[in-house]
């Protein structure tokens, strides 16, 4: 793919007409710029009225499990259980709203439940944890049903090495690096490395039944990737 093809500059916007969740899951390599977009568009959606916020940072959906004791696969199962409680959170969200006059209420579009989720599922074999692409599937259709979107940023890939491995080192410190290290012999093998799992990342994201949306993270230009997050969820009121 090239450029042109990775940036969505549409935005797919499909009707739910049986759900007033709206939202999207944040995925990306290291040093894809999840965080920073993720704080950005969260700002941005308080701003403009959402008073029902869900939000998960990827602390709380992906690195809180793999931290723990315990071998890969059962990491794998903590995390696909606690993906399967959020996503039935947001399911009873959306039928208690819908069960009440809200929706038809003229702050509906401030009280509609609203999620940014960073790393959700998506990032899990990015950690070599054994978990099966299909183990997803039903979860990613709950969400889909549910009107959530998928946001894959991407890092161009003569942009890897700077922006992946020598800035992340620099802003992560000492515990990254040796994590980073992990990743080949040399900054050109860890580079190699990354570009190969943001391969991948994409293969993933392109098979999900999540509308997909891929932007191009090369200028580092945070707060407009994040003001686009954000008019893409505001748009599915």
């Amino acid at each position: 793919m090239d450029g042109s093809d990775r940036t969505a500059e549409h935005r797919i916007v499909h009707p739910y007409p049986g759900s007033t969740v709206r939202g999207c899951v944040l995925a990306g390599v290291w040093g894809a710029g999840k965080t920073s977009v993720y704080h950005r568009a969260l700002a941005r959606l308080v701003a403009s009225g959402c008073e029902s916020l869900i939000a998960m940072p990827q602390a709380a959906t992906l690195t809180t499990h793999t931290y723990s004791p315990g071998a890969p696969h059962e990491h794998a199962d903590r995390i696909l259980t606690w993906l399967d409680h959020v996503t039935a959170f947001l399911e009873e969200s959306d039928r208690r709203f819908r069960a009440s006059t809200l929706p038809q209420h003229r702050f509906a579009h401030t009280w509609a439940p609203t999620c940014v989720l960073e790393g959700i599922g998506f990032d899990m074999h990015v950690y070599g944890l054994p978990t099966s692409r299909y183990a997803l599937e039903d979860i990613e259709k709950r969400l889909s049903d549910l009107g959530v979107h998928l946001v894959l940023l991407w890092v161009p890939e003569d942009r890897v090495a700077a922006q992946c491995v020598d800035s992340t080192r620099i802003h992560r410190g000492p515990k990254w690096s040796r994590y980073l290290n992990g990743f080949g012999a040399t900054d050109a093998e860890r580079a190699d490395h990354i570009r190969g799992v943001q391969a991948e990342l994409l293969r993933r994201a392109q098979e999900s039944r999540l509308p997909l949306h891929v932007i191009d993270t090369g200028a580092q230009d945070w707060d407009s990737y994040a003001h686009r997050v954000a008019e893409l969820i505001i748009d599915q009121t």
